[in-house]
């Protein structure tokens, strides 16, 4: 049986309550004043009498972002953001009614982690370090479990999320060459962007992690603990092939940037650039060098004394 995480993303959600509940009252109170602001919302969100909300429960305070954006919160938080209040809404209602065909895998719980942080990073709010602490602590705790249910070392656990990154990295350089054939207008190269960048958005999950198993691993050397790593010949196998897909990355982006640039001439909205999407895009890039600094580490450590 697969191992579950939706402890975690309990705690993420209560995480997530702490960082929103100052500034989900400070909007309403300012948006009602004079008025007891969560008894109207409870009566306009149908809750009945004789169910307690409380501002502390985050299922209640994204349910006040979301039936309130327009007037309240789309003022002071991007477009973007709303969808994120959609997802974490959805993600909340998995977690109080789970079912089999929404298990909370590390990548689902993931997912979660970076949607609460997002959230919190908007609002400028300090419980957003605490989440990517969680998100660290999530990563690593995976690759353990992972380690262990297979039999495996917790390096060798590394180097197969690298193999999987390395299949998801071969997809998505497909995908690009698809949206670039369709990339004939201004119109088209704009679409063909936006479409490049919500395929790499939904990358981001599976190669986000791989920062903080880089942390982790540096903290544990320095620690002067024992890290169980492959041969060196396979070690220098894979580090050519994440140095192979890092430089296929950069032409890559360079082509991407090219576009990007292209496209804010014929658009007259926002950057995408500027967008979570485009700083995930931007994040993909600093990722897999990260990855190489993870190969490196460990290939010194592994190195003859």
């Amino acid at each position: 049986m697969a191992t579950s995480y939706r402890a975690q993303v309990a705690t993420a959600f209560e995480v997530l309550a702490e960082g929103l509940a100052p500034f989900v009252d400070t909007r309403m109170s300012s948006a009602f004043p004079g008025d007891d602001w969560i008894l109207m919302a409870a009566h306009k969100l149908g809750k009945r009498r004789d169910v307690l909300v409380s501002l502390s429960d985050p299922h209640f305070q994204l349910e006040v972002m979301n039936r309130w954006w327009g007037p309240v919160f789309a003022p002071v938080l991007t477009t973007d953001l709303r969808q994120t209040v959609t997802d974490l809404r959805t993600a909340r209602n998995h977690w109080a009614h789970p079912d089999e065909d929404h298990p909370f895998d590390v990548e689902y719980a993931a997912r979660v982690h970076a949607a609460a942080e997002d959230l919190l990073r908007a609002i400028d709010a300090p419980e957003a370090d605490r989440l990517a602490d969680l998100a660290e602590h999530l990563r690593w705790t995976s690759i353990r479990d992972v380690a262990r249910e297979e039999g495996l070392t917790e390096a060798d656990a590394l180097m197969q999320q690298l193999q999987t990154l390395q299949k998801q990295y071969d997809e998505l350089q497909g995908q690009l060459e698809d949206a670039r054939e369709v990339a004939q207008s201004a119109t088209g190269r704009t679409r063909a962007v936006s479409r490049q960048l919500a395929e790499l958005q939904s990358q981001y999950a599976a190669v986000a992690g791989l920062r903080d198993q880089y942390q982790a691993l540096q903290r544990q050397l320095a620690d002067g603990h024992e890290v169980d790593v492959p041969p060196a010949a396979e070690l220098q196998d894979e580090l050519a092939t994440a140095e192979m897909a890092l430089v296929g990355l950069q032409r890559e982006s360079e082509v991407l940037r090219a576009q990007l640039a292209e496209a804010r001439r014929s658009m007259s909205q926002v950057d995408p650039v500027d967008t979570e999407v485009g700083r995930r895009w931007i994040w993909l890039v600093t990722v897999l060098i990260l990855l190489l600094g993870i190969l490196v580490v460990v290939a010194y450590y592994s190195g003859p004394r």
